[in-house]
């Protein structure tokens, strides 16, 4: 029997004027079928956004506030209940910043402006839930308002990803994960293609009906929080989260097949990663397509010729080093430390000996104070080279 393909909409939308991002939502959900395949009268439906850190939407690291609106009166439209709601990351001194970032991003005062229920995943209680690979973590400790809603949207935002290459419908599920417990995840699964296969268990058992990716400001280059804002002018849709994030990966110049997320999601059985699989309506990729997304630097290393060893491509890898002039001593890099690898006396020092490589540092530091560099100047200069190179 022949495979059916995974429909994927995409569509223009160059800015966040309410009334466009509006219409291009609802132009988008119906090119794959209209919100009512999903919905129906009287439904929760959960509104899972990126709301990472707490920053103003200008800065593309969180999803869009015109795009929540959109979704939200969409839902209503159906006669559902929308709820928005997701976990930040970083911690204060045992703190979550889920409140400060509700209210920073502009979607708190966007949802409760339409009378929208808003919900932090963080005090909002949590259910365990097998594994269904049964290793650890195991149970998943899985917010109680994503297993409770009827319907679960993922609402990504597009961006690059320093330690994951992207970050979109598949990766927007670990917020489902409260507080801390992102951390113990991280200290569990120090290896990153055992922290993927635990971000793919997460997408697994909360699998979204839909996703709606904000591509309309992405982020380039040293993503999620420290990259740069792009232009892209896209929203995406699908019911397949897997071919969704293919399709964004395609359209910023990025093989779908190198994101571990993806690769892996796939070969679970949870979506479908090959273009050839998937039908895209709403635009032609190569009206889409772009090929001066900046990746993250250490995207670079696959151009490393195989030979070179696991050894030696860890010294090429880019590693996080404060800046002096950035860092404002709040410590949210030394509390956000899966491993215990960062100190503080008047900076933050890494312990390379200690440190994972996840990147939570450079993720979560408000101020950018890190920046990824190679630890020797012979590494520097090989990596300069492998740059020049792919110029070429």
């Amino acid at each position: 029997m022949k495979k059916l393909k995974s429909k994927v909409a995409v569509v223009r939308c160059n800015s966040y004027s309410q009334s466009l991002v509006d219409e291009q939502v609802n132009k988008c959900l119906e090119l794959i079928g209209g919100l009512d395949r999903f919905v129906n009268k009287g439904d929760r439906v959960l509104l899972k956004v990126n709301l990472l850190s707490p920053e103003p939407p200008e800065k593309a690291i969180t999803t869009h506030p015109a795009v929540v609106a959109a979704l939200i009166k969409a839902v209503q439209a159906l006669g559902a209940n929308p709820i928005v709601g997701d976990s930040s990351g970083g911690m204060m001194v045992e703190r979550s910043r889920t409140n400060m970032s509700l209210i920073k991003t502009g979607i708190k005062e966007a949802a409760e402006g339409l009378g929208a229920e808003v919900v932090n995943f963080d005090t909002a209680g949590v259910k365990r839930i097998i594994n269904p690979r049964g290793v650890e973590p195991n149970p998943l400790q899985i917010a109680l308002p994503v297993l409770e809603a009827d319907v679960v949207i993922s609402v990504p935002k597009l961006k690059t990803h320093s330690a994951a290459l992207y970050t979109g419908a598949i990766k927007n599920m670990y917020g489902a994960i409260p507080g801390a417990l992102k951390m113990e995840y991280h200290r569990i699964a120090p290896r990153p293609s055992d922290f993927t296969r635990i971000l793919v268990d997460i997408f697994q058992v909360t699998r979204p009906h839909l996703a709606i990716m904000d591509g309309v400001l992405a982020m380039e280059g040293n993503g999620p929080a420290a990259g740069s804002p792009k232009q892209l002018g896209l929203i995406l849709a699908s019911s397949d989260c897997v071919a969704l994030d293919a399709v964004a990966c395609t359209c910023i110049g990025l093989n779908p097949q190198r994101v571990s997320t993806i690769k892996q999601a796939e070969e679970a059985g949870l979506g479908q990663a090959n273009i050839a699989d998937i039908e895209l309506v709403g635009m032609r990729l190569e009206d889409v397509g772009t090929n001066d997304f900046v990746l993250p630097s250490n995207a670079i290393l696959d151009k490393v010729p195989s030979f070179i060893g696991s050894y030696l491509l860890g010294l090429l890898k880019g590693r996080p080093v404060a800046a002096e002039d950035k860092c404002t001593g709040c410590r949210i890099c030394v509390n956000s430390c899966p491993a215990g690898a960062i100190s503080f006396d008047k900076m933050p020092s890494v312990n390379y000996q200690e440190c994972i490589d996840c990147l939570c540092c450079h993720e979560l530091c408000p101020e950018h104070a890190f920046e990824l560099k190679q630890q020797n100047p012979a590494a520097r200069s090989i990596v300069k080279l492998l740059k020049q190179r792919k110029r070429k």
